[in-house]
């Protein structure tokens, strides 16, 4: 089948003869995804052979049960990113649809070995994964599949935090219960939100001495209203932030927002497309009563970003 694969890296793959695949959706890249990968790698050296990770895109429940489905944890290209830093040598997005959702099993893995341009020497899946029609694969199947073929299976244990299963499931939740220490805790990094600057009301730098880019939100979980420590990379360097996320009352806005004050930079972000961290809640928005008492008010929530917010 036509670009089933797409390689992030084609040119990577010359010479390469051996490979060991970890497979799986992978969105957010949390503890239990980097422990698939870790898995993949240390079957790779024993097979003198590439570390291999392959996610899917769009992600299988926004093709079978709609766009309103599921909001992704992280972009396409971020998520391709952390499976290279957490070990994977070579990174592949199958493109999946509902002709690929409608393929028994055996199909799927037949497909996978046959766009693969090197000899498949093992697979890493986290253990409770299913794949092929109606999810009818399983770990017994992948088992069953690849002894015949002389393939190495491994299946990766769930990680676990305090009796709670590690999972992109539980790291949204969390989110938007703003339980930020524990998404951390469960997903290894700070939770993102990803958009693009639009134009905004134009009075933080002008009357409050804090110019914010307005983030339309593309890809990320928003956590409950407030004022939030960030921090991003623009133009290759770091900078910590003040995000507010909600409404504007002193300024009788009732238009939910994301509002973002990066420390230190000046420049011109209309269109760009931003990648941001969420560190800590701050406090919560309020209605302040007249515009100096909100200035002396983000005075302090940027000394205060400045101390959380450091690399």
């Amino acid at each position: 089948m036509d670009d089933f694969i797409k390689f992030s890296a084609p040119e990577a793959l010359s010479g390469i003869k051996r490979g060991v695949v970890a497979l799986g959706v992978f969105d957010g890249v949390h503890r239990g995804h980097r422990k698939v990968v870790e898995c993949a790698r240390a079957t790779a050296e024993k097979h003198s052979a590439c570390a291999v990770a392959l996610t899917f895109s769009p992600h299988p429940r926004l093709v079978l049960a709609g766009n309103d489905a599921v909001r992704l944890l992280m972009t396409e290209s971020e998520r391709l990113k952390c499976l290279r830093d957490c070990g994977a040598d070579i990174t592949g997005i199958i493109s999946f649809s509902r002709e690929i959702a409608a393929w028994e099993p055996e199909r799927f893995l037949d497909e996978l070995i046959g766009a693969l341009p090197f000899e498949l020497k093992g697979i890493c899946v986290g253990s409770n994964w299913r794949f092929g029609r109606y999810g009818s694969g399983n770990r017994d199947t992948l088992a069953a599949y690849c002894r015949l073929r002389d393939i190495d299976f491994v299946p990766v244990p769930e990680v676990e935090e305090r009796g709670i299963t590690v999972s992109s499931s539980v790291i949204r939740q969390l989110i938007r219960d703003g339980e930020l220490a524990e998404v951390c805790k469960l997903a290894g990094r700070p939770p993102q939100l990803h958009g693009k600057v639009v134009p905004g009301m134009k009075v933080a730098g002008k009357e409050l001495s804090a110019p914010t880019a307005n983030l339309e939100l593309a890809c990320g979980i928003l956590p409950p209203d407030g004022v939030y420590a960030g921090s991003a990379e623009l133009e290759g360097k770091f900078y910590p932030a003040v995000l507010n996320i909600g409404v504007a009352p002193t300024y009788n806005v009732t238009v939910r927002r994301i509002e973002i004050h990066f420390i230190g930079y000046s420049g011109n972000l209309y269109g760009r497309e931003l990648t941001v961290s969420l560190e800590k809640f701050l406090r919560p928005i309020r209605r302040f009563s007249s515009p100096e008492e909100l200035k002396a008010q983000i005075m302090a929530d940027i000394a205060e970003a400045c101390g959380i917010c450091q690399r």
